[in-house]
């Protein structure tokens, strides 16, 4: 899912946020209705209060975040693998650049329609950089700090598809098993409802997690827990938006993801939760990433809000295998480095996992394009300083983007340069791609291009 209303509404929402722009701000969001408007203080890893700041004495956003150690051509995207030269670090990033990323940030939420925003952006042969600004609860006025723990929503989408991905390296399964073999007429078509239609969204499935009925009942049941199978099951009983592998049918349904991680657990015998963690966090050493509810978020978290409404109540078992992740950015930074670095999967699986479907255009994203759980998109990162359009390769990005639960979330990888950014915003109605695009385009600019 990319947030809590239907998809048709986000080109509206884009553009409510675009005309909320000051000319002394780029960055778009939605209009700020009964939310707070005082400008929210941004933190640093080193700068962080001791207090929480009260509403009539909030200082003001100068802080910079440090460092942590912690038309268009169809050309074939590089394939990372894990032969790949790594590029040591060798410096800090530069204390401009960073000093930028944090006025972005400080620009996001200063009149507080986006609570909080938390950033993580790594350059190769840079320290990772991470920082955060405004606040992790607006009612409290407790500040979001870079090790804020945060709904990664979608981007939960990628780790599930890992994991079936290696399955299938590991000859367990194979992309063109149908889900019949494990669950039969769970679903429609069952026997056209293969592995890799599930991974790149070509089965036409209802998409649950678009239903307002179903999501209205699930934040009035927040201690429900919810069978994955009955997810799966209401989706069933709604119109497919087409058959198993129609040509040039792509539609993203949420329903999908469910499926896959109850195919891992049934491939397995254990749960996915542990799957994650065996497969996935603990050789990235992602020690802060948390499949919920199975695991409990140890450390503070963000609330979630779409415009005016807390959504933080959600039970995230109904966001199974598909947005239930609980992270922070320097972890999610670190995923995506791992994975587009080749060290979750052989060469030869990524070259199918980058194996794209055209995207249709959903979620705002002209150019979207869908691989086996991966999005491929062109961020438009505009000009260079002598009026000159940018190299194309500089403006395409994969990864994956999501909403869920009040949040949005960016994973983007920037094949032809290495540059790997994650994001979190505790508002889910707006873009992360703003930012992400923002941020894209500072670095572009510190480097002459």
């Amino acid at each position: 899912m990319q947030g809590f209303f239907p998809r048709r509404t986000w080109v509206l929402v884009l553009l409510i946020g675009l005309m909320g722009l000051s000319s002394g701000c780029t960055l778009a969001r939605v209009p700020s209705g009964t939310l707070p408007t005082a400008v929210s203080p941004s933190f640093s890893q080193t700068t962080l209060p001791t207090s929480i700041p009260s509403a009539t004495a909030l200082p003001a956003a100068t802080h910079t975040a440090i460092p942590t150690s912690t038309a268009l051509p169809r050309s074939p995207l590089p394939i990372p693998t894990a032969t790949n030269t790594p590029v040591p670090i060798v410096e800090s990033i530069d204390p401009a650049l960073a000093s930028e990323f944090q006025q972005i940030l400080d620009q996001l939420v200063a009149d507080g329609s986006i609570p909080g925003a938390v950033l993580a952006v790594h350059i190769p042969g840079k320290e990772p950089w991470v920082g955060a600004s405004g606040y992790r609860d607006r009612v409290t006025r407790e500040p979001m700090q870079p090790s804020t723990r945060v709904r990664i929503a979608s981007i939960s989408k990628v780790f599930t598809a890992v994991i079936i991905l290696q399955l299938v390296e590991e000859g367990r399964i194979s992309l063109d098993t149908p889900v019949s073999t494990w669950f039969p007429e769970l679903v429609p078509n069952d026997e056209q409802t293969t592995v890799r239609r599930l991974l790149n969204h070509t089965t036409g499935l209802y998409d649950y997690l678009e239903d307002r009925n179903f999501l209205n009942k699930a934040y009035q049941q927040p201690d429900y827990r919810w069978p994955p199978d009955e997810l799966v099951s209401y989706a069933a009983q709604q119109a497919s938006a087409f058959t198993p592998g129609s040509p040039g049918a792509w539609d993203y349904s949420s329903t999908n993801y469910v499926i896959l991680g109850m195919i891992v657990e049934a491939v397995t015998g254990n749960s996915l939760a542990v799957e994650v963690r065996k497969r996935i966090s603990e050789p990235l050493d992602l020690a802060q990433t948390y499949f919920v509810p199975e695991e409990a978020v140890d450390g503070i978290q963000a609330r979630g809000y779409r415009l005016a409404y807390d959504q933080t109540s959600v039970s995230l078992s109904f966001a199974f295998a598909t947005a239930n992740i609980v992270s922070t950015v320097s972890d999610i930074q670190r995923f995506g480095d791992g994975l587009f670095g080749g060290k979750l999967l052989k060469p030869e699986t990524m070259a199918q996992m980058l194996t794209f479907e055209n995207g249709k255009g959903q979620y705002g994203m002209p150019e979207l394009e869908y691989g086996l759980g991966v999005m491929r998109n062109r961020l438009p990162v505009g000009k260079d300083g002598r009026g000159h359009n940018r190299p194309l390769d500089a403006s395409w990005v994969i990864g994956h983007t999501g909403g869920f639960g009040g949040f949005r979330s960016v994973l983007w990888h920037a094949p032809e340069s290495g540059i790997t950014i994650a994001l979190g915003m505790n508002q889910g109605a707006t873009d992360p791609n703003i930012l992400a695009t923002q941020t894209f385009k500072a670095i572009l600019v510190s480097q002459g291009r």
